[in-house]
């Protein structure tokens, strides 16, 4: 079989031909070019992520290094200029996890994402109204890209005249994952988050002092049995809670609308909305915002037929056990009306499941629902260049989808 790299710029920007490539040779491939094991197989996805005793999320690439020749340079800007990340959530073990989750799904909760629910239908049909009247728009940058940030901002007590600002700086918290990065860069990146940091200190200053009607306040005063989290235990969860809730909602809601015009689904949407939710799940499991993550082997293991030493980095590919076809028959058609579609693991699965994924299930579902309501006759803009992708290990999506459209 000829080598796959999954660290290929273009190979990242659509990675589907080589998940079927490598899937050939079984559910688990070495990639050469990372040193990396990619795990692409359904089953053996949900099983291994779940086994926290024998894979650790604390792998030093994700939000805090441990192995880069130039790690002190990156440790004095946070020490200096903000706070040293931790492991929190995605990247912590039980029973770290286990305390932190709890805290933060007090926060979460059903009535919290009700009330985020409302605020977004608010600020959907605000933001329509601007590109409306113009009849066509980069759909991801004037409102798949400034949904969820609205959204996430506003429980952060973001204001709206700092939002491109804030953007800016949850676009660095998910830069600094990519392996590619290099020291300048990685520099730029830290000193960006560090910006954010000392904001959100600011605002858990504010909220301790007097509390709040929105999800940072709600974290600032959730306790365990007595024990709250520490200033630095706060800065580091709301970095994971902005790359889970930011833009990958963006990404899937870019990718859906993409879909909807490709495969001519409009009209059917529309006549019908009880199908959008579906279609949304549907649209992650094919185009899953969040391809994969990282585990580090804390024993010798075997996944399927492969042994993997202990030390080794494990890239858990939900994208790729998204399109498995043992578990979704003709897995790279889209299909509205497929009944395992919500099988899908876009959100992850086992104990680090994605405790956003109400919130972003509503985000797209109201999105597309208020679209369908308010416009018609959704076309590709720019020919071949309407729509671009981006290039990153972890992150899959369009960040570019010029449309036209006709007002209803």
């Amino acid at each position: 079989m000829e080598k796959v790299s999954f660290i290929d710029e273009e190979v990242q920007r659509c990675p589907f031909a080589a998940y079927a490539q490598v899937r050939d040779a079984g559910p688990v491939y070495f990639d050469e070019s990372c040193g990396y094991y990619i795990v692409t197989g359904y089953d053996e996805v949900r099983k291994w992520a779940a086994d926290t005793e024998n894979l650790s999320n604390v792998t030093g690439l994700l939000l805090s290094f441990d192995s880069k020749p130039y790690q002190q340079r990156i440790n004095d800007i946070y020490e200096t200029r903000g706070v040293l990340p931790m492991n929190t959530l995605t990247v912590s073990d039980p029973p770290l996890h286990t305390f932190h989750r709890s805290l933060v799904d007090k926060a979460f909760t059903a009535s919290r994402v009700r009330q985020m629910e409302d605020y977004l239908q608010s600020i959907i049909d605000g933001m329509i109204d601007e590109f409306i009247d113009r009849g066509e728009c980069d759909f991801y940058a004037d409102f798949a890209a400034k949904v969820p940030i609205h959204v996430i901002a506003s429980q952060l007590g973001v204001e709206l005249e700092d939002i491109d600002w804030f953007k800016e700086c949850s676009d660095a918290v998910i830069a600094e994952s990519n392996p590619g990065n290099d020291e300048e860069t990685q520099v730029a990146i830290t000193s960006k988050i560090t910006e954010l940091q000392q904001f959100i200190m600011r605002k858990i200053g504010e909220f301790q002092e007097k509390p709040g009607d929105c999800l940072l306040s709600d974290l600032v005063h959730a306790d365990d049995n007595g024990r709250k989290m520490s200033m630095r235990e706060m800065v580091s969860i709301i970095l994971i809670l902005l790359v889970a809730g930011n833009d990958s909602t963006a990404l899937a809601m870019t990718s859906a609308m993409h879909r909807m015009i490709a495969h001519g689904l409009e009209n059917e949407l529309r006549a019908d909305p009880s199908k959008i939710p579906n279609f949304v799940e549907e649209v992650l499991r094919l185009e899953a915002p969040v391809q994969g993550l990282y585990r580090r082997a804390v024993n010798d293991i075997r996944i399927a037929d492969t042994d993997i030493p202990a030390g080794s980095i494990v890239v858990m590919r939900f994208g790729a056990a998204n399109r498995d076809p043992a578990q979704f028959p003709d897995p790279d058609a889209l299909d509205a009306a497929r009944g395992n579609a919500r099988n899908h693991l876009a959100f992850g699965t086992g104990p680090h499941f994605c405790l956003g994924n109400q919130l972003s299930r509503g985000e797209l579902r109201i999105a597309f629902n208020t679209l369908l309501r308010r416009m018609r006759n959704f076309r590709l803009a720019d020919g071949e260049d309407a729509a671009a992708w981006m290039s990153h290990f972890l992150v899959y999506g369009p960040v570019k989808l010029q449309i036209a459209f006709d007002r209803i």
